[in-house]
């Protein structure tokens, strides 16, 4: 679990919205290398779902994602405490992916990152709206996709959307996450 912060950043885990957009491909590309993670993943939500929001925050919550993200998996999130950035965040990635016609927040877009390209897009929707059922939604999701990944099958459930043979250079989603920052 990677928090973006909408200023500065965390302390020691995490990165400012800033320093996301400008090393997002050396982020992606030294967790690669390193063994950190296979893929990625970016969970968005809205301030009309406040559970996704509060799950978030909690530290309890963030331990356990990460524990079972391991090394397959690593997982960006705005941790921010205002709406407006959620929303320009939100509006410009899932435009940017081309995935806003299909989805909304609630969701989590999957995707691996492959020689300086975005690709293997994956989205799931949330549906529910309350502090418990939200936490296990999101676990699920994320085991889900981390056991399906690591035996090279498609997650067989019916919200899941695979976005087959597109793919991203990481100019364009940088220059999506710079729009956000304008």
């Amino acid at each position: 679990m990677i928090p973006i912060y909408e200023q500065g950043h965390g302390k020691g885990i995490g990165h400012g919205l800033e320093t996301f957009v400008t090393r997002f491909d050396a982020i992606c590309e030294d967790h690669a290398e390193s063994g950190r993670a296979q893929a990625f993943a970016c969970i968005f939500y809205d301030f009309t779902n406040s559970a996704i929001h509060r799950t978030l925050k909690d530290q309890s919550v963030f331990a356990q994602l990460d524990r079972l993200a391991g090394t397959t998996l690593s997982i960006f999130y705005l941790h921010t405490g205002t709406k407006a950035a959620v929303e320009r965040f939100n509006s410009a990635f899932l435009s940017r992916l081309n995935v806003n016609d299909i989805t909304s927040p609630p969701c989590v877009v999957f995707f691996r990152f492959k020689q300086n390209r975005i690709e293997d897009l994956m989205v799931v929707e949330l549906d529910s709206d309350d502090l418990i059922h939200s936490f296990k939604e999101l676990y699920d999701v994320i085991a889900a996709y981390v056991q399906n990944h690591a035996s090279k099958n498609s997650p067989n459930l019916l919200k899941w959307v695979k976005i087959g043979g597109q793919f991203f250079t990481v100019e364009v989603f940088r220059a999506a996450l710079r729009h956000i920052l304008s």
